[in-house]
């Protein structure tokens, strides 16, 4: 109908016209336009200018010439419907809901194609030929027009084609129009702008005066050259505007992010946005809300409520939030991590001193009653008017003044919370859970973006650059694979239906058409174009696309001055830093027993002996783990021990190995506790069960998982699943017992006994699973393992466990001679004694054979001298502050340990990947 140049839009605009848009996205980019004009005019207020996309233009110029009296739906109400005729049609008998409602978006995708590119096969009669699931879609959308005419609905892609009909019966004057960003014209689009009346549109710009193709190594070297070159180009131009388009924006955002926020060469980070929204969800406020929500009547995942408490938006006030916070890390070190968290289990545990916010409680209690008050079933409208009472009952958003960009969240979350609402327009009622599955997957589909701050870098896809404007323009991903794009025809429409019909996808001619359509757009939509290819994707070799190539030539090189820059002198400088920092003593202890006078410097003792005042005695928590750790490597134990450095395991379904290796432990100690706990002391004892030995067990067994398992277990897991348990601690401890019965006659002289040893002035607190007496009058000391451990852990000079040297060492009275100390493998097919005994084969086990390790390599007192002086050694270094990172053996030291980010470690020169290992539960010490 004729074109108007792009000068005389805003003169248009300015007298009232009107403009029609191809996109959402296209508008807002005519009016940012009209908008900077004005204010370079200096103008501080101007009417808003006429400028709407298609959908909208098409609604609006509808409901003005006599299109109220049907209900239009929205997308919700459409899918909702097409899901309720394709369930009754008998075709997804069995199906879940959400395979279901996937098939019913292809219904309303072909449904909105036949109105656009073919309305005429809207008529059953013309789809009497397909068959299969042709057919079977045929039958859906005439089932759905007789719904629509039955309760006076329409779908929104009919539309344009009920405004066709009401532009053909009417006659009148209409004011003309103006097109913007329309890369090609759907029929219907032809249609309706035909009859309308008169339009043009936009003129197409001179082509760019400069036009460059480069070839890039790699996406990464593509990328950081077009962050380069934008941030080079914006500091010689202050006031222009780029363009970066990229057909993968939306599944590469994060690297696109990184790449302008550190474009390289010294340059500050770039001002860019995104045409492209992210899902609803994905904002902080809306997630947080929907959190909420679900967590009043159902469980969140761990990590989610890390998130909800960890960002503060779970809270009302900051205070609030660092109080939730405190209580997550309290729970979390003291090992009551969970995979699933309701909200009364969250709040009825306790993580030592730390307690929940009580304003918090109470309004999220209140939440909760006002949630079970209300009826079970009724409404979504209902349910969506209740949702922000209740959000507003614990508190969200929190801050009584949002910023800009949390208002608009809150607007949108609002209006998806109202399109859940207006599911009710065919008077159906669900429960809370369905209707908040209905908002989490409404968020989950809707897209959003915060109102653009006029970045002057816009990234936009091809099609959403449709009606943008720049003083340059830089093109990623040119090579054949990705443009032109490709796609699929669609699976429910026959494909002579789509190829005659000039559907998208419908054959690579098609592609190549509206991307040679959308290429000659870019290249008059700024006086300077750059196009870019990766050499190398996802390491497979590419080829320059042919479309830019027939436009702008061979593909050179990237120049020098945009190729990665080399290394950087760096900021920081490593060094060896041989500074100690000793432990801080603790004031000096003098024994109240022994003290009889004291003066300022000396006390006289009981022996008549004058000593020094005290002796300085350091006591650390952690047990003999502060010496492993100072073994295995000298930061962590500083790290563990004096800076509170914790790593936290992550949380699992049902019983870890860790809890696991408890249960053990206390049927063990209940087994060997003597009458106090039911139990037995003796070898002869253990003979005298007899066959009642598997009863004996199972007594023990129930008892202890009765008191000790914890409550997160009970709370998640199946009784079938605890049922599975006890009878496999039953059956591992019965078999364990059955062992024990050929062993030597002994006598269990102690369970979990406590002992607190002081080594150069280092005291611990150590706890040892078991002390037997031999028949021989010497000790053993045991220590349970439910994984697989060797006592090549004992090695010197550094050994990786000192638990059971350090308590042979110092963890017994001088008087009793130690005959031993082992391991005891309580493992299902592995029962054994791993360790060092003085003479295994006579006060352990008769019949060890002579390769055994127990008889070949016998404890010495050299050895225990050895052990003795090793473990002095470092507590002696762990009091002096010795605290240099040097693991014993990297990088498989590294892999148990978890402080990467603290010490740094994996900076070194020598770094190497680590190497996988499966390492068993090993209990240590309180």
């Amino acid at each position: 109908m004729g074109f108007v140049s792009a000068p005389d839009v805003d003169a248009w605009l300015r007298g009232g016209g009107s403009v029609v848009a191809a996109s959402e996205r296209a508008a807002r980019a005519v009016k940012a336009a009209f908008h900077r004009d004005r204010r370079a005019e200096g103008l501080t207020a101007w009417p808003a200018p006429q400028a709407l996309d298609w959908k909208s233009f098409a609604r609006s110029a509808w409901a003005d010439r006599g299109g109220d009296g049907l209900l239009l739906l929205n997308p919700m109400q459409e899918e909702s419907l097409w899901c309720c005729i394709i369930r009754d049609s008998g075709h997804t008998a069995g199906w879940t809901e959400p395979p279901r409602r996937r098939l019913a978006q292809l219904a309303m995708e072909a449904h909105e194609l036949l109105c656009a590119h073919a309305p005429h096969l809207l008529r059953p009669t013309a789809r009497s030929a397909w068959q299969q699931d042709h057919g079977a879609f045929s039958g859906w959308l005439t089932a759905f027009d007789d719904a629509c005419r039955a309760d006076g609905l329409l779908s929104t892609s009919r539309v344009p084609l009920e405004l066709l009909s009401l532009l053909e019966n009417q006659v009148g004057g209409r004011p003309p129009l103006v097109l913007a960003g329309f890369d090609r014209l759907l029929p219907i689009q032809q249609k309706v702008f035909d009859a309308w009346a008169e339009w043009r549109s936009i003129a197409p710009g001179e082509p760019a005066e400069a036009i460059r193709f480069y070839s890039a190594a790699n996406e990464q070297a593509e990328l950081s050259a077009c962050a380069l070159w934008c941030s080079r180009y914006l500091a010689g131009k202050p006031l222009a505007r780029v363009l970066v388009v990229a057909h993968d924006a939306g599944q590469r955002r994060g690297e696109i992010e990184r790449a302008f926020l550190k474009p390289g060469g010294g340059a500050q980070p770039l001002r860019f946005e995104f045409s492209l929204g992210v899902p609803l969800l994905n904002v902080g406020l809306a997630r947080a809300a929907s959190l909420l929500l679900r967590w009043l009547d159902d469980s969140l995942e761990e990590h989610e409520v890390d998130w909800l408490l960890g960002n503060g938006t779970g809270a009302a006030r900051p205070e609030e939030a660092a109080a939730l916070q405190t209580v997550m890390r309290g729970l979390r070190r003291k090992g009551l991590q969970r995979t699933r968290w309701t909200l009364n289990a969250f709040v009825r545990q306790r993580a030592g001193s730390a307690a929940l916010p009580s304003a918090w409680v109470e309004r999220m209690a209140r939440a909760q009653k006002r949630l079970e008050a209300t009826p079970q079933t009724q409404s979504p409208l209902e349910w969506a008017g209740l949702v922000p009472q209740l959000l507003e009952t614990m508190g969200w958003p929190g801050r009584t003044s949002p910023t800009s960009a949390e208002f608009q969240a809150i607007s949108r979350w609002q209006q998806a919370v109202d399109s859940c609402g207006s599911l009710g327009f065919d008077s159906r009622t669900m429960t809370w859970s369905e209707f908040r599955s209905t908002l989490e997957r409404a968020l989950a589909e809707t897209l959003y973006s915060a109102e653009s701050q006029d970045a002057p870098i816009q990234i936009a896809g091809p099609a959403e650059s449709a009606g943008l404007s720049a003083d340059a323009i830089w093109f990623l991903g040119a090579d054949e694979g990705a443009w032109p794009g490709s796609g699929r025809t669609h699976p429910l429409l026959p494909i002579d239906v789509q190829r005659s019909a000039r559907m998208p996808h419908a054959s690579p001619q098609l592609d190549w058409e509206l991307a040679e359509s959308i290429t000659t757009r870019l290249l008059a939509a700024a006086p300077e174009v750059i196009f870019s290819y990766a050499n190398q994707k996802e390491g497979v070799e590419t080829r320059c696309s042919r479309v830019v190539a027939a436009i702008a030539g061979t593909p050179r090189p990237l120049p020098s001055e945009l190729a990665p820059d080399s290394p950087r002198e760096p900021l920081t400088v490593a060094f060896e830093d041989r500074e100690l920092v000793p432990v801080p003593a603790a004031p000096p202890v003098v024994p109240a027993a022994r003290l009889k006078k004291s003066t300022a410097q000396l006390s006289l003792f009981d022996d008549g002996a004058v000593q020094p005042a005290a002796m300085q005695v350091h006591e650390m928590p952690g047990g003999s783990n502060v010496l492993t750790a100072q073994s295995q490597c000298a930061f962590k134990a500083f790290a563990t021990t004096r800076l509170g450095a914790q790593d936290w395991d992550l949380a699992e379904a049902g019983l870890t190995a860790s809890q696991r290796g408890q249960l053990l432990h206390a049927v063990l100690h209940a087994v060997w506790g003597g009458p106090m706990h039911r139990g037995i002391r003796t070898f002869t004892e253990l003979q005298e069960l007899g066959p009642d030995l598997r009863v004996f067990v199972e007594e023990h067994v129930q008892r202890v998982l009765a008191e000790e398992m914890p409550a997160a277990a009970r709370e998640q897991m199946q009784p079938r699943y605890l049922e599975l348990e006890e009878k496999r601690l039953v059956r591992l401890v019965t078999e364990w017992l059955e062992y024990e019965r050929t062993r030597e006659p002994f006598t269990v002289e102690a369970t979990e006994e406590d002992a607190n040893p002081t080594i150069a002035g280092l005291t611990l607190k150590l706890r040892l699973d078991r002390l037997d007496r031999l028949n021989n009058g010497s000790l053993l000391v045991i220590d349970y393992k439910s994984g697989n451990v060797a006592t090549k852990s004992w090695e010197l000079p550094r050994p990786d466990d000192v638990q059971l040297p350090l308590y042979a060492a110092f963890g017994l009275d001088r008087e009793n001679e130690t005959g031993g100390l082992v391991f005891a493998k309580v493992r299902t097919g592995n029962l054994c004694f791993a360790g060092k005994v003085r003479d295994a084969a006579a006060t352990l086990d008769s019949s060890l054979d002579r390769k055994s390790g127990l008889v070949k390599d016998p404890l010495t007192p050299e050895q225990l001298s050895e052990w003795k002086e090793a473990i002095a050694q470092l507590a002696r270094d762990f009091l002096d502050g010795r605290a240099d990172v040097d693991p014993r053996d990297y990088p498989t030291t590294c892999d148990r340990c978890g402080l990467y980010s603290l010490c740094r470690v994996k900076e070194r020169d020598d770094e190497e990947e680590p190497e996988d290992e499966e390492n068993g539960w090993e209990a240590g010490d309180e």
